[in-house]
């Protein structure tokens, strides 16, 4: 009897222990950053989540995507409330809440100032922007040279929850420019049908700056190491073999 009681509590253990290891890994992507995540009819797409969905098919882990706003996608992966996120650029002070698989991006992002057309102005340095008003999603890090030219008050910054606001901003006045990222900006303007009415000025604010997957610090997942290591060499594979290129050409004819 006792011997039937301790293999059923073994059997038991066995089955726990391999649900919990079957827990699929939670991500938190933007839901407004088409291509690269974003919600169509109902439907999570875009290319960095394509690309983490196919790395850990590869690395043998279940993951899923829990779509947000970047702001509440940052908020979550510093409370821990997340095993992870896309697409992140690498900072000081993300590193601390964030651990980066930083042995390959998801992506390379470009940001430009975009304004009306017919009011263009020259950008070639920060100070040229001074007295102008400058929009830009909350949450989104444009690089030191940006931070800088705004703490020092050479500009004044308005913020907004989403690309579509920002847009919107230019087009009523509330804004000179705002800055975006080019692939998402010019993915969404087409989506408005407002290529021919907002345009980007020549100089680049950032230009292909890697954007990457992460782990929460303080996140459910036990052996982060051995999960980033998995998923890295995954998409490593993935750029090498084409697979990458693959799933972005669906999205962007650059590829």
């Amino acid at each position: 009897m006792k011997t039937t009681i301790a293999a059923a509590l073994f059997i038991l253990i066995l089955l726990t222990s391999q649900a919990q290891a079957q827990e699929p890994l939670v991500f938190a992507a933007d839901r407004d950053y088409a291509p690269y995540s974003m919600i169509i009819d109902g439907r999570q797409a875009g290319i960095d989540m394509e690309v983490l969905m196919e790395a850990a098919h590869r690395a043998q882990l279940q993951i899923k995507f829990q779509f947000t706003s970047w702001e509440e996608l940052l908020d979550m992966v510093k409370e821990g409330e997340i095993d992870g996120a896309v697409s992140l650029f690498a900072s000081t002070e993300r590193e601390k809440t964030a651990i980066y698989m930083d042995a390959i991006p998801l992506h390379y992002s470009s940001y430009a100032l975009f304004t009306k057309v017919g009011q263009t102005f020259t950008f070639k340095t920060y100070s040229d922007l001074k007295g102008k008003i400058i929009g830009k999603v909350a949450g989104i890090d444009l690089g030191d040279e940006f931070s800088a030219a705004r703490t020092a008050g050479t500009m004044d910054v308005k913020e907004y929850p989403d690309i579509a606001s920002v847009i919107e901003g230019v087009l009523s006045g509330e804004l000179d420019a705002f800055a975006g990222n080019l692939d998402v900006t010019f993915w969404r303007l087409k989506e408005m049908g407002m290529t021919s009415s907002i345009v980007s000025l020549p100089k680049q604010i950032l230009s292909d700056k890697p954007a990457y997957a992460v782990l929460s610090r303080t996140g459910a997942v036990e052996d982060k190491s051995l999960v980033i290591q998995k998923l890295e060499r995954a998409m490593q594979e993935m750029r090498r073999d084409g697979t990458y290129n693959k799933i972005a050409r669906r999205y962007l004819f650059r590829f």
